[in-house]
């Protein structure tokens, strides 16, 4: 996994995604995710894509992922403006989430075939399309989005790991070894406290997840033992650190960034990286 270090737009709060790119870059990160809804604020705001791309190459940075726009697995709905925003930003891939209440676990050939849809659309242009389970979703298993992933039978489609929704999810840390390595396209990482606040399933897990995320290292989750146990099995995906804004004491979007790369580096020494 010896990748350069991605940050997650929500670490560093609610200021323009501009200045998160000048952030992000003085911090030394390579890539740095950015919402859909921070795209259109942009536009809204006079920014076009070519000035967009224009700055990332004065910063030497590149955009992670496209997240937050293909919100269920029922469709494909938002899969043509994503992978559109996706390609006009190069970013490098786009999330599929699954933010209604409908349960792919019972409609899998039919997620297979929405994920398999937004692979084709992204992969004409060399874009990865991840799905992310998180813990208060209906697709909260990483099993069972292994499993669409291996019927969308696509080589751009995967998954992307956040360490937090794994430890918080059903699978309470521990990834089911039968899962392919190599479907880990990107780790997303955060800690966790010792035990799940309030109904594990609802919204105190949502707000936990905002609120009381906490900096790798610094939490129960034993991240650095987790990095290592994917990388013996094979995982080779880049890291992208993510602790929502919420959850950092009101620090300024520098200091997170910067407290983010001193996480990444701790990592990369005892991971040996």
């Amino acid at each position: 996994m010896n990748h350069p270090p991605y940050l997650c737009t929500g670490t560093l709060g609610r200021i323009p995604w501009e200045e998160k790119a000048r952030i992000a870059s003085d911090a030394g990160f390579a890539r740095l995710s950015i919402y859909g809804w921070e795209h259109r604020k942009l536009h809204e705001r006079g920014w076009d894509d070519g000035a967009l791309r224009e700055l990332l190459d004065d910063l030497d940075l590149r955009v992670a992922e496209y997240d937050g726009v293909v919100m269920t697995m029922r469709s494909p709905e938002g899969a043509e403006d994503a992978v559109a925003a996706a390609v006009a930003l190069g970013a490098r891939s786009i999330t599929v989430l699954e933010h209604s209440d409908w349960q792919p676990s019972e409609h899998l050939d039919q997620a297979a075939a929405t994920l398999a849809e937004v692979a084709d659309q992204a992969g004409e242009h060399g874009i990865l399309a991840l799905i992310e389970p998180f813990a208060w979703s209906p697709l909260n298993d990483h099993r069972v989005a292994a499993e669409i992933v291996e019927r969308a039978d696509r080589p751009n489609a995967g998954l992307l790991l956040d360490t937090w929704h794994l430890w918080r999810g059903p699978e309470r840390g521990r990834l089911d070894p039968a899962i392919d390595p190599a479907m880990i396209k990107e780790i997303q990482v955060g800690d966790t406290g010792p035990e799940p606040e309030g109904n594990p399933t609802g919204e105190e897990l949502n707000y936990e997840c905002i609120h009381r995320r906490l900096m790798p290292g610094e939490g129960h989750g034993d991240i650095a033992g987790m990095l290592a146990e994917f990388a013996e099995r094979g995982v080779d995906a880049p890291l992208a650190i993510e602790v929502f804004y919420q959850s950092l004491d009101g620090i300024d979007p520098a200091e997170a960034a910067r407290r983010s790369m001193a996480c990444f580096e701790n990592l990369k020494a005892r991971l040996a990286l």
